[in-house]
Formats: structure tokens, sequence, C-alpha cells
């Protein structure tokens, strides 16, 4: 039986998720910083580079989930250590295009040993191949499905709205 429109209460999946994502960006970030002299999270942005090639910060910023003012930072940082650089884009003057510099491209190399070594450590024990590509194939069909609108949370019927309707 297809129980996805049950009411279910999801904020267990939730905050396994997100104590899971923590615990798994503290344990990487520190194993990059150690290795690799590198935060995570440039390392992520360099690694979006290397599979994009030239690309605009838009571009990283909407592979990575966050704004375009967070992705610029992040890519001055990583333009200013030397892993990539900026040129004029021929198709739009008003950005610029990036790419990985050859520091860079083999920063990233050295920095995927790290992260598949440290991910290895924490998903072997518990996963086996399969379940780990079963986990990947739902976590990727929920992050794919269309989000709900804000508003439309806000038309739902539910117990606090309900009460806040009746005072």
């Amino acid at each position: 039986m297809d129980t996805r429109t049950d009411q279910t209460d999801f904020y267990p999946l939730f905050s396994t998720l997100t104590r899971l994502e923590t615990e798994l960006w503290d344990a990487v970030d520190a194993r990059l910083r150690q290795e690799c002299g590198l935060p995570l999270g440039r390392y992520e942005a360099m690694v979006v580079l290397a599979s994009l090639g030239a690309c605009r910060v838009f571009d990283i910023a909407a592979a990575l989930s966050i704004t375009v003012g967070g992705a610029s930072k992040l890519i001055d940082r990583v333009e200013a250590a030397g892993y990539c650089s900026r040129k004029m884009n021929p198709g739009d003057r008003r950005s610029s295009l990036l790419e990985l510099s050859a520091e860079g491209t083999s920063v990233v190399e050295q920095g995927r040993h790290v992260v598949e070594d440290e991910l290895a450590r924490w998903f072997a024990p518990a996963l086996t191949r399969q379940e780990a590509g079963t986990l990947l194939d739902l976590l990727s069909r929920v992050r794919s499905t269309p989000r709900p609108s804000p508003e439309s949370a806000a038309l739902k019927p539910t117990a606090l709205n309900s009460r806040k309707a009746v005072q």
C-alpha cells in the first residue's frame, strides 16, 4: 500500500538527517582541513567547478543550494587561495566565468580521496553498497520533488491554524 499521502510524523526523520549531516560535515571538514588545508565549504564549490567546467557564481549557488551572495564570498576565498580564476563571460558582460586552476584541480583530486575515505569510515560499517544506493535514490527523489509553496502551508488546515481561527 502506498502510504506517501498518509499523515506521518516526519520530525524524527528530519532530526536524524540534520544531526547526521552536522556530524558528517564536521568529520569530513576536519579531515580536509588537516590533510588538504581546505575547509569543506570551499572544497564543495571547487567540486562543482570541476564538474561543470567554466561556470558562473550563480551556477555554483544553484548546485550547492546556497545564495548567490554566499557563493560569491566562497569563490572569493577560493580565488584568493589560487585555486580558481575569473574571466569575462563573453555571453554576458555582467558576470564572469570561473575556472579551476591547475593547483585547484590537484587539490580537488587529493580531497576526493580524503572525503571518500572519511565517508567510508561512516557508511561502510552501517550500510551495504546496495543499501547506500537505495538511500541515495530515496534522498535524490525527495530533493527532486517540487517543493510546496510557503502559501500552501498557511492554507492547509492544521490543529494550530484551527486554534488560531477560533481565537
